[in-house]
């Protein structure tokens, strides 16, 4: 009895660890192909977030990514695309996107309050990812999400699970409630415009379910305020050698930079592909 123990012991430790295996490669893979078609965007140069094919010659990302904000008459505002917008794919390659004419015109409204927007870009090679719906993950399902946080130049990828569904307005007081989630995952700026992937039973039936939105982080708010305060003080406050204001901005801008809350997605389903 005790060397079929023994045996069944060994057995099963074989097993487990083989599953072990398995569970790794299948990550690994995941890793990978969601870091081939995550692209890191730029609005007039500088790191402005993230986006993710969904056609080979099209990404997606939020609208708040690539927007510009600037003034118009009448002391209005006037919100639009970024002059100069640009995705960084992967392999390195540096490429000029353009607003798919979809998300343009009579399009823009509906861009703007869905948060969404498809850009073109001049090649056919990217890799789209496989696009689920936001009724297809439930409260508690594994997820994970892929993007440029920080300012980073590599992909980062992190895994957690879909907290809390519900329904918030349309961005900029534009358009009607929008299918949103909390998030129990990190994320940090430059995440936005992310795919945020319902992890299946293998690499091959995950499906993007959300795109990476935004960032409760009442802590970094705060020090961040504090900051604005301490440099909008005149003259210079030094106290045993240190410069306050200055030492002040570095601890706000630093802590509204970091993850200390929760973030949240909204639904792939804004996403509205273009007919071939």
């Amino acid at each position: 009895m005790r060397k079929i123990g023994v045996v069944s012991i060994i057995f099963v430790a074989l097993v487990s660890g083989q599953l072990v295996g398995q569970s790794r490669a299948a990550n690994q893979q995941r890793v990978q192909r969601v870091k081939e078609s995550t692209v890191r965007i730029l609005v007039n140069g500088n790191p402005a977030g993230t986006g993710f094919a969904v056609a080979k010659d099209l990404v997606a990302t939020d609208f708040h990514v690539v927007q510009q904000v600037t003034a118009a008459a009448g002391g209005k505002t006037q919100v639009t695309y970024g002059s100069k917008i640009e995705v960084q794919l992967s392999d390195g390659r540096l490429l000029a996107a353009t607003p798919h004419p979809s998300v343009l015109g009579s399009g823009l409204q509906t861009a703007i309050g869905n948060d969404v927007a498809l850009l073109t870009v001049p090649t056919k090679d990217l890799r789209p990812l496989k696009l689920g719906r936001f009724s297809d993950v439930s409260e508690g399902d594994p997820v994970y999400l892929a993007g440029y946080p920080l300012g980073v130049e590599q992909v980062v990828v992190a895994t957690g699970m879909l907290s809390t569904k519900w329904k918030m307005g349309g961005y900029l007081g534009q358009g009607s409630s929008r299918d949103v989630a909390w998030l129990d995952i990190t994320m940090n700026g430059g995440n936005s415009g992310g795919p945020v992937l319902l992890m299946g039973k293998n690499p091959s039936s995950d499906v993007v379910v959300g795109i990476a939105n935004f960032n409760l982080n009442p802590f970094a708010q705060a020090a961040k305020e504090f900051a604005d305060v301490a440099t909008a003080f005149p003259g210079n406050v030094v106290i045993m050698g240190v410069d306050f204001k200055r030492f002040s901005t570095l601890i706000g801008a630093a802590l509204a930079s970091q993850s200390h809350g929760v973030g949240g997605c909204i639904a792939i389903d804004s996403v509205r592909l273009p007919k071939p």
